[in-house]
């Protein structure tokens, strides 16, 4: 199986490429800008330098399409560039993976689609209220596989609306935030500790996830939403993270603000293997000391 994945010079892309190619798939490597550190953690997965807002095109057929690239508000402040930049590429690219010839796509999309959320519990179906300039980017791409599906029925489809995903190296989300706090010895602010959490999802569960999805008949275009399972206090899942990076910062809690859970009942049955909220949070902190210390 040959597969693209796009944004492969960034975090959850590059932990992608590399697991499917360990898994025995040819991986094509898609990154905007090539740097001899990018390279080197993309050992024998070839490597294609394209800026997706351009156009883009693949020399050789592929069976599936992996599309984690996308401008962030960190890296893009300017709400209409951002949203511009990202409905361009997913556009682009998915044009060039209809040329190629694949039949399962993936996209990354995001939890930021679904805007403000007040339900208690978030599933694909809850309803999408105001989004920022990056969630309405997000559901442009998914509005695109909507058409794209219904017009060629072969082709299957996913759309996994990501909530904060974490491993070593991992970045822009409060969890990863909170580590890199932990480990310069900083105080922690949080909100609501009591509340019940479960919006953590390893990369290493994702790049499996996606595995499955490619390697298994897709039909139509499906949404789903991704958690861990256990929920557990944030003040425990914070502890769980400072146990693994052996770190005993101050946590600071608040109150104010939205708290809820996200579902992972669709996703399982599609063979997503949700980990435990707490030991994913332990494992995390472990892996970011080990990260910190190479």
């Amino acid at each position: 199986m040959r597969v693209a994945v796009t944004g492969a010079g960034g975090f959850a892309g590059s932990h992608i490429a590399r697991h499917l190619k360990s898994a025995g798939m040819d991986v094509t490597a898609v990154i905007r800008s090539v740097h001899p550190d990018t390279l080197a953690s993309l050992p024998h997965v070839d490597v294609q330098q394209a800026d997706l807002t351009s156009g883009i095109s693949f020399s050789a057929p592929i069976n599936a399409l992996v599309h984690c690239a996308a401008e962030i508000p960190a890296r893009c402040p300017d709400p209409n560039q951002l949203y511009a930049a990202n409905v361009d590429a997913t556009r682009n690219v998915l044009s060039a993976a209809l040329d190629a010839g694949a039949t399962h796509i993936i996209f990354c999309s995001s939890m930021s689609a679904f805007g403000t959320i007040t339900a208690d519990l978030v599933t694909p179906q809850t309803p999408v209220s105001d989004p920022d300039s990056y969630g309405r980017s997000k559901l442009a791409g998914e509005t695109m596989l909507d058409e794209m599906v219904a017009a060629r029925p072969e082709i299957g489809s996913v759309s996994l609306r990501l909530p904060g995903i974490v491993g070593p190296g991992s970045h822009d989300n409060f969890l990863s935030a909170a580590a890199g706090r932990m480990l310069a010895g900083d105080q922690i602010n949080a909100r609501n500790p009591d509340a019940p959490f479960n919006n953590i999802l390893p990369v290493a569960s994702l790049a499996r996830f996606v595995e499955h999805l490619i390697t298994h008949t897709l039909l139509g275009h499906t949404r789903l939403t991704l958690a861990a399972q256990n929920p557990a206090p944030i003040r425990q899942i914070l502890a769980e993270i400072q146990a693994g990076a052996g770190t005993h910062v101050p946590v600071a809690f608040g109150s104010g603000g939205h708290s809820f859970l996200v579902s992972s009942k669709d996703a399982c049955k599609f063979g997503y293997q949700p980990p435990d909220a707490c030991q994913a949070a332990r494992q995390f902190g472990q892996d970011c000391r080990d990260f910190k210390d190479l």
